[in-house]
């Protein structure tokens, strides 16, 4: 058995001395000590592969060395030994990304031997998770989680250092056809052949992320124009359409690319994201292959062709109440039922019918729309608990996905309280759903927030689980009543032993946690029978249904009642 290395920062020799004659006590002997005394920086210890975990004491650096530890993106777990452990500090602590903590005078062997094996254990499988949440299992290519980390700090560099972050978005032309022509398998390759020509021209500031089934986007920092740019775009798109050999076969590939820059075109990762997805949509439009466009080149196109215009007609729109909701049922997977409904909202546009969630709701954030339409997703989703009542549904909860900007208002809980009093349902059936990104970017906030929401009697689930939380500790913080395993861990968990792994490492947490697992993105008979096998709870996914119509939620219960007894 290899020795877990567990690294000791105290300027008390005595601390170090005690820890390691328990340590070496454990039995069977696998722990090693070592000390930062003689270092003259602790946090080029923190982030040596080679440590396990860290003990560290309380000092004055302590807060300071917790947040560089953060800002480094440190894994190792780290415990503190303080000489009094009260709540209020314990909680101070874990925000600032503490894993557990030990207490002077009380440093019983089988304590100090749990929390470490614990902790190092936790930490591994918080890595594995971080590994998988961030690269594309096909590729090896950023996702958009991994995409998102290295934009943001390219904007950070390129403010401070005054140059220009882009963004190239880039789109395969007719993939379906490919996949149609060639086999699943040889588009598998083809997108592996292209990722690899994108990554061999990138320099070392550069990174290639694969943000769908036939997309990728290519950060490159210190840009100098537009003009380079486009350079760079079209030395990519003739790079990429070079022919393709894959079993015996050959084929070329066409794109069309879209581009955008910082600050030019947005100065935050959704900015960015947006300008040059529009872009790639606009070349799209145009007849002809490999076609190129900078944000400012584009033609007219549907919402994002106007921004006044759009912002104008999203105004109108809450006027009007264009705004419904559709609801994707939850299954429980040991009896197929119908347990719960999650609340997507949509766009009823006059002229251009439903419009999805993503081509409007990254405007009504920037236009400071999103409390006052959460409030009314809200008042819609209790309308629909006491609509479901009046049917004799009254076992379907119902869950709404709460944003950043509502958490960040004071009055939050209390006009929730409101509005589901006026309509008189039993506030247990209303759940709030948070993202990860919600939870991490203030804790503490979120923590108020949530302990507010509960005491009216609301439960609380985690999204997209796995895809970007940096703290496990906070699962023991707030709060929180069911995980939902992200459909990134889901869609080929059937045949994938890295998300299987990753499955029953996040179902076996919950457990132990006590948690409801959901897992999301469900869409064939065999993942639905792969997550029953590893006793996964519920499940959301095409597989059982796809978001629909409030009216049409009774027939569908009756409909998955029926076909339930009719296997049985």
């Amino acid at each position: 058995m290899s020795l877990k290395n567990v690294l000791v920062i105290s300027e008390d020799k005595g601390d170090y001395l005690i820890i390691k004659a328990a340590l070496e006590r454990a039995t069977p002997r696998r722990f090693q000590t070592t000390t930062a005394t003689a270092l003259d920086r602790p946090i080029d210890a923190l982030i040596d592969n080679e440590v396990d975990a860290v003990v560290l004491a309380q000092a004055p650096e302590t807060d300071y060395l917790l947040r560089l530890a953060q800002k480094q993106g440190v894994c190792t777990p780290i415990i503190l030994l303080l000489s009094e452990a009260s709540e209020s500090t314990r909680r101070r602590y874990r925000e600032l990304g503490a894993r557990d903590f030990l207490q002077r005078g009380n440093l019983h062997d089988d304590l100090l031997h749990r929390i470490l094996d614990y902790s190092i254990e936790l930490g591994k499988a918080h890595e594995q998770i971080r590994c998988l949440s961030n690269h594309d299992p096909l590729t090896g290519a950023l996702n958009r989680t991994g995409l998102r980390a290295h934009v943001e700090r390219a904007i950070e560099r390129s403010q401070r250092y005054h140059f220009k972050t882009a963004l190239l978005y880039l789109d395969i032309d007719e993939f379906t056809e490919i996949n149609s022509e060639y086999g699943e398998g040889a588009a598998d390759q083809a997108i592996k052949v292209i990722y690899s020509r994108l990554s061999n021209a990138q320099r070392k500031t550069d990174s290639v992320a694969r943000v769908g089934a036939d997309q990728f986007v290519v950060c490159l920092e210190d840009v100098r124009d537009e003009s380079r740019l486009r350079v760079i775009a079209d030395k990519l798109m003739t790079l990429v359409r070079e022919p393709i050999a894959i079993n015996d076969r050959q084929f070329c590939v066409e794109l069309s690319a879209g581009g955008a820059l910082c600050p030019d075109h947005g100065s935050s990762f959704e900015d960015l994201m947006e300008a040059a997805r529009s872009s790639m949509l606009q070349a799209k439009s145009v007849e002809g292959s490999n076609r190129y466009f900078t944000y400012r080149e584009q033609l007219s196109f549907g919402l994002h062709d106007d921004p006044t215009g759009l912002a104008a007609e999203l105004r109108q729109a809450m006027r009007r109440d264009e705004f419904e909701l559709h609801f994707q049922p939850r299954i429980d997977l040991r009896t197929e039922q119908v347990v719960g409904l999650e609340a997507l909202i949509r766009w009823n546009h006059p002229s251009r019918g439903l419009i999805q969630p993503d081509e409007f709701l990254p405007a009504c954030e920037s236009m400071g729309l999103m409390r006052r339409l959460g409030y009314r997703v809200t008042e819609k989703a209790c309308e629909a608990i006491k609509w479901l009542d009046q049917r004799q549904l009254d076992a379907i909860d119902i869950a709404v996905n709460v944003s950043f900007s509502q958490f960040q208002d004071d009055q939050f809980a209390e006009i929730v309280k409101c509005i589901v009093s006026r309509s008189g349902i039993d506030p247990s059936r209303l759940e709030f759903e948070l993202t990860e990104s919600t939870v991490l970017k203030c804790p503490t906030e979120t923590r108020l927030r949530m302990d507010e929401l509960k005491a009216n009697g609301h439960s609380f689930s985690l999204d997209d689980f796995g895809t970007g939380f940096s703290q496990l500790s906070h699962m023991t913080d707030l709060p929180i009543s069911a995980l939902k395993i992200d459909r990134t861990f889901i869609r080929d968990v059937s045949e994938n032993a890295h998300q299987q792994a990753v499955c029953m490492m996040i179902i076996d947490m919950a457990k132990r946690l006590d948690l409801l697992v959901v897992a999301e993105g469900a869409e064939g008979r065999d993942q639905v029978d792969f997550l029953n096998s590893v006793s996964c709870q519920q499940v959301q996914g095409y597989y059982f249904s796809p978001a629909m119509p409030l009216n049409e939620i009774p027939g569908y219960v009756e409909e998955q009642s029926d076909r339930v007894a009719h296997v049985h």
